[in-house]
């Protein structure tokens, strides 16, 4: 995490994760979508831009510099809050430290109150939700003990079947629930045994849909777009963030169904600071590859 301070206090931060493959490094905004920043102090957001780009810039000049020496091969921040608003580039990195690009995230606008979602859903929808508790299913809150555990256990398997190769300990999950903490954890349950959990960043303004797992046991009855249903009427937030879908037209497909609707963010991807020509060869191979599925996006977008 990268910090930045004012007389001695912090005004401003920019989290993410160090990823070491093939001998080099990426930092990231873990996974890839979650919500980095910049993060500024409350006072000094509330003075708008003018008063945090001096602070982002800080930040951004701090990044580069680590770059530099570390030899990144590159990365993925997303931005947010006031960086990822219109008309807010002083508060983003100069071209020599990143470039900004767009993805699509999906989120609920629950900014009319919570009341209007569920009805706003088409009848197939409506008849998704209500067929969780119709066929037993009981939803409710997590612990970060048991329940944890068991949404973790549900999680590796399916990344086993994904061929997911390295995934976080349990450790570090249990981490994320331990008090005081914005992590919430919401659960379904088919004949008392935890069959589907979602882990969501709740605020004020947004939730975010961050991690989740899911049994087979959980598509015949609904239930884990039914624990979604219960973290979006239960958060209190304005807004739920469904995240980034990898351009997954099934993943989309699902969100929208939801009530989820596109919205382009912004990603600040890192310039490469390879050391070796190794690395070049790799972040020029890495390159050529995400032309070549872009293209291939468009073609099928257009057929």
């Amino acid at each position: 995490m990268f910090i930045a301070r004012q007389e001695g206090r912090i005004v401003g931060a920019l989290p993410g994760r160090l990823e070491g493959r093939f001998g080099g490094r990426w930092f990231r905004s873990q996974p890839l979508g979650t919500p980095a920043g910049p993060c500024f102090d409350p006072t000094l957001a509330g003075q708008g831009v003018p008063a945090l780009a001096e602070v982002a810039s800080a930040l951004w000049r701090a990044v580069g510099e680590t770059a530099r020496r570390e030899g990144w091969l590159g990365g993925d921040i997303t931005l947010a809050g006031p960086a990822a608003a219109e008309g807010a580039e002083a508060l983003r990195p100069p071209a020599d430290v990143g470039a900004v690009r767009y993805d699509e995230a999906h989120v609920i606008d629950l900014s009319g109150g919570v009341e209007a979602w569920r009805p706003s859903l088409d009848k197939r929808a409506r008849a998704m939700l209500r067929q969780a508790p119709a066929r037993g299913v009981e939803l409710g809150h997590g612990n970060g003990g048991e329940d944890l555990a068991r949404v973790y256990e549900l999680f590796v398997d399916q990344t086993r079947a994904w061929g997911v190769k390295q995934v976080r300990p349990l450790s570090f999950y249990r981490a994320l629930m331990a008090p005081p903490t914005d992590a919430r954890l919401w659960i379904g349950r088919l004949g008392g045994e935890i069959v589907c959990g979602v882990l969501g960043f709740v605020s004020p303004e947004e939730t975010y849909v961050w991690w989740s797992g899911a049994s087979p046991k959980a598509r015949p009855v609904s239930a884990f777009p039914a624990t979604l249903a219960l973290l979006v009427e239960d958060c209190g937030s304005r807004r739920v963030n469904f995240g980034f879908s990898g351009h997954q037209s099934r993943l989309t497909d699902f969100k929208e169904q939801l009530g989820a609707a596109p919205l382009s963010v912004p990603v600040i991807e890192l310039t490469p600071r390879p050391r070796s020509p190794w690395h070049a060869l790799l972040v020029l191979g890495r390159a050529h590859m995400r032309t070549r599925a872009a293209r291939r996006r468009t073609t099928k977008e257009r057929a």
